[in-house]
């Protein structure tokens, strides 16, 4: 079992059975400890992605309501680290990716489960370390 940092990809796969890579994020929802840590960005992506899966949209709120995933405010607590991560990335990064990395910095003994290996491979905490990461 591990203890988890999730972003949207894992989520989305996990709830789509046809999504590209829903075998994998299965998989690792079976070896994550409860709860793995989201933040809201990553929640309004994944419902905006789901909209079409019927039920998956319930199924994000019931995994949050029975704590198998905990939503950590990030607003406005953070909101300079998250500024200076945007700045620091420009386009390349969007606002649930930069929550993600504030979440690594604030969480370091917890890997980044994503399938978006190409950006968070160059992401650093910190500015200079790389994140652990759980990639398809």
């Amino acid at each position: 079992m591990i203890e988890a940092i999730l972003d949207t990809g894992p989520l989305v796969g996990a709830l789509d059975r046809d999504d590209q890579w829903h075998a994998w994020a299965a998989e690792q929802f079976a070896a994550i400890q409860t709860p793995a840590l989201t933040c809201e960005a990553v929640i309004s992506e994944a419902c905006f992605l789901l909209r079409t899966v019927p039920g998956a949209r319930d199924k994000i709120f019931a995994l949050v309501e029975r704590g198998l995933v905990r939503v950590v405010p990030v607003l406005p607590g953070e909101s300079p680290a998250v500024r200076a991560l945007l700045a620091r990335y420009g386009e390349r990064m969007d606002y649930a990716d930069a929550c993600l990395v504030r979440l690594a910095e604030l969480h370091r003994d917890r890997p980044v489960v994503t399938t978006d290996a190409n950006d968070f491979r160059i992401y650093r905490r910190f500015g200079k370390q790389t994140l652990e990461l759980i990639v398809p």
